[in-house]
């Protein structure tokens, strides 16, 4: 018996040893870097949509393996990765370039393309790193909410101009983000204003939209946070 427990001790101790096997790339950073190229080699208008979606399907994907990359891999999905901001030190993400893409679709792009990227940038600016515009970052993982002033209302209605200008395009993204305004202005309780400016900014949309059907729960949430029986927290510093 103890034979045995030596030899399993033995055998433990070179599985150990032995190096971890390395985690391959994905293989839709191959994919997607083959369809980036023979996008800007095709010559003429062409539609974005198809790669960038490409971009977006692989980035989950690529986000699972970053903190067990080489750093050569890591370098090496960079690469292939044109288009995509990649980071994996401070924060692991993974997410489009809007400026490269914009700048992609005015030399190539189709109409709806730029239309796209224009409201995406907007919204996602590349100056506001993984969090949208109406987001202010406080740690790096959270943010405030900005109530205040049209941005929200403003963004809302780019997304509502786009998705009836084009209904089949960028479908999933454009009602993602409608998706995620409403959520902000449904349920978002982390103000970066004061109670006066919440206000003001929700009413704001109430009177721009006021037959949605998200409307009349805003104009409650406005309701309660004049008698002073609101579920915000304002001047919110989150984390």
């Amino acid at each position: 018996m103890a034979v045995c427990f030596a030899i399993v001790a033995a055998l433990e101790s070179i599985a150990l040893a032995q190096p971890k096997a390395a985690v391959e790339i994905p293989p839709e950073v191959a994919s997607y870097a083959a369809d980036l190229d023979a996008l800007k080699q095709s010559g003429g208008k062409q539609p974005i949509e198809p790669v960038f979606e490409a971009g977006m399907q692989a980035a989950p994907s690529i986000q699972a393996v970053l903190p067990e990359l080489s750093e050569s891999q890591f370098q090496q999905v960079q690469h292939q990765m044109q288009g995509f901001a990649i980071g994996r030190y401070e924060t692991i993400f993974v997410r489009p370039s809007v400026g490269y893409f914009k700048n992609l679709s005015r030399k190539i792009g189709t109409k709806a393309d730029r239309a796209f990227f224009d409201i995406y940038e907007r919204t996602e600016p590349d100056s506001n790193g993984a969090f949208p515009a109406y987001i202010h970052q406080q740690t790096d993982e959270s943010g405030c909410t900005r109530f205040d002033g049209k941005m929200l209302t403003d963004l809302y209605r780019g997304w509502l101009t786009f998705r009836t200008t084009y209904p089949d395009d960028y479908a999933p993204e454009a009602q993602g983000e409608i998706d995620s305004i409403e959520t902000e202005l449904r349920s978002g309780i982390c103000s970066c204003e004061n109670a006066q400016k919440t206000t003001a900014g929700l009413q704001t949309f109430v009177n721009a939209f006021p037959d949605l059907p998200i409307t009349p729960k805003i104009k409650t949430r406005i309701s309660q946070i004049k008698a002073g029986k609101s579920s915000f927290r304002f001047n919110c510093h989150a984390g």
